[in-house]
């Protein structure tokens, strides 16, 4: 089912179980829309809003967002409505349990997960509101319409080839560096230049002193106010070809510079480079994606119907915009 891909991997992303109601739960907050007599808040169209953040869905400017955010509310409440009125909607049993896949596709519990949502805005209460409206939906539409969505193995495997072939996947040369920067003060005078000398041959006898970057602080010793930047990666290939070619000549844990700076003076130390391949997907999320899609044509055909049998009514103008 849908539901069970839709937050797999969303934590890498108003409560209640099958009554609509709940959805008022607004903290105070003005009432924007009532959907079939029940109130949708600004306070439920901003925790949307930061789910779908959470979600990656951030396309578009934040009156954009903020749309898509209060036509997703207002898409659960029908949803819920029409579920409850065929006894499909979900219980607090099966929401949790929703709940709990989706905490340990995160390695986490139910509770860290409300943890994490937290920390990014979110309540575990929009989560709720949104699982136990898509479980409601998945319900009618395997009862009512009898969608059975099936994929064919030849599908998958072409789907595959396609995307771990594709060069956005292939790995990465990453050079890791580390900064060392020593300021001039800025006199504007003719000490600028003799502070500028004194400050190379401090950085000459910081490269003496360096043997790697594990040494970088150690070989700061006894030299006026250095400044250790922390490690950088950079992709290899993104690197300008001088710095690259110095780096790749200074080889891992030797140092290149000095070199004059917008504050001073700096030296740039390689600390090496690795390879990184980027996470290819398995054939089981393949399918579950390309299930979710033929999914999608009969929801939205649904949706359609139900949208234009409920009654919205919208409380405030600005909702619209």
């Amino acid at each position: 089912m849908k539901i069970g891909a839709l937050f797999a991997t969303a934590l890498t992303l108003s409560l209640f179980a099958g009554d609509p109601a709940a959805l008022a739960a607004g903290d105070g907050q003005g009432v924007l829309v009532t959907v079939n007599d029940y109130p949708i808040t600004s306070y439920d169209v901003e925790q949307r809003v930061r789910l779908n953040a959470i979600l990656g869905r951030t396309e578009g400017s934040i009156a954009d967002q903020r749309k898509r955010a209060l036509q997703a509310v207002i898409d659960d409440v029908i949803k819920l409505v029409e579920a409850k009125k065929y006894k499909a909607d979900p219980n607090d049993k099966t929401i949790d349990a929703q709940i709990d896949k989706m905490a340990k596709g995160s390695n986490t519990d139910a509770k860290g997960l409300a943890a994490q949502l937290k920390a990014k805005g979110a309540s575990m209460g929009a989560l709720r509101r949104l699982v136990a409206a898509q479980i409601a939906f998945n319900r009618l539409l395997n009862a009512m319409y009898k969608v059975k969505v099936e994929i064919d193995p030849a599908e998958v495997d072409k789907k595959y080839n396609e995307i771990v072939n594709d060069p956005r996947l292939k790995p990465v040369t990453v050079y890791e560096i580390l900064e060392i920067d020593m300021p001039v003060e800025n006199t504007g005078d003719a000490m600028a230049d003799q502070l500028m000398m004194a400050r190379a041959a401090d950085a000459a006898q910081y490269r003496k002193a360096f043997k790697g970057c594990n040494s970088a602080r150690a070989a700061a010793s006894g030299i006026y106010n250095v400044r250790i930047g922390k490690r950088l990666q950079a992709d290899g290939a993104k690197l300008p070809k001088p710095l690259k070619g110095a780096l790749d000549q200074a080889g891992t844990g030797g140092i290149i510079g000095p070199s004059r700076s917008k504050t001073g003076i700096q030296l740039i130390a390689f600390c090496g480079k690795k390879s990184i391949s980027p996470d290819k997907p398995s054939r089981q999320q393949i399918e579950t994606m390309l299930t979710n899609k033929k999914y999608d044509v009969y929801e939205e055909r649904y949706m359609r119907e139900l949208r234009r049998n409920a009654f919205i009514e919208y409380k405030d103008a600005k909702a619209t915009e």
